[in-house]
């Protein structure tokens, strides 16, 4: 099992989408891998797609191509991965900030949380701080999650947290900010309540900002 799912990160990586596709089929078809193991294949093949961008070994096509690998094979492993799906645990709203166009991480992310039992609505990327705070009051979420992978969308992430309190909304929302570019102090500095760099750390922050700590399901 560890081979093909070894297989199915290297072609995420590489951008290939049928054949991440076709071995995303093998997965379900061999029917022992845990969500958990998926879904750290699939943040390994994130974090190297990120890095090899930072680096400048990969460009923007490389970047979509990716995107396009786990788009495809998302749509396979979905269904077998809410087949565990436990009782709601939560609303969430999601979204890329204002000026980030980047995906790949975000989606990674959302099909985790429908699958740990959230209730995600996704509002894709280059998001609005209005559509966000539209969404969060009219959703009522308890959870909101701004992706972001560079550290120049510090501006929009403050925003956003402006309009929160602006709205009278901050004191029912908990806010995670997540990306590869985020860290404790740049956290801090933009004023959330939690941030993750992967899909372990969003679960598990997601987790203790709704008092679910004690849930490991």
């Amino acid at each position: 099992m560890e081979e093909i799912l070894e297989k199915f990160e290297t072609a995420l990586i590489a951008g290939n989408a049928d054949a991440s596709a076709d071995l995303a089929d093998a997965i379900v078809a061999a029917g022992q891998a845990t969500a958990d193991e998926i879904f750290a294949h699939l943040s390994n093949a994130m974090e190297e797609v990120g890095s090899r961008y930072q680096t400048g070994e990969y460009f923007i096509p490389e970047m979509l191509r990716s995107a396009e690998a786990v788009e495809k094979a998302m749509a396979v492993l979905e269904p077998y991965l809410f087949e565990s799906r436990h009782e709601q645990a939560g609303v969430v709203v999601m979204g890329t900030v204002r000026g980030d166009i980047h995906n790949i991480g975000k989606n990674i992310i959302v099909s985790a949380l429908r699958a740990a039992g959230y209730e995600v609505h996704d509002l894709g990327v280059n998001v609005s701080t209005e559509k966000f705070v539209n969404k969060v009051r009219e959703t009522g979420a308890g959870l909101l999650l701004l992706s972001a992978f560079t550290t120049s969308t510090k501006p929009a992430l403050l925003d956003v947290m402006a309009a929160l309190e602006a709205e009278g909304l901050r004191g029912s929302v908990k806010v995670v900010s997540g990306g590869a570019s985020h860290s404790e102090k740049f956290a801090r500095e933009v004023g959330v309540d939690g941030f993750a760099t992967d899909v372990k750390s969003t679960l598990a922050v997601c987790r203790r900002l709704t008092g679910r700590d004690g849930d490991r399901r």
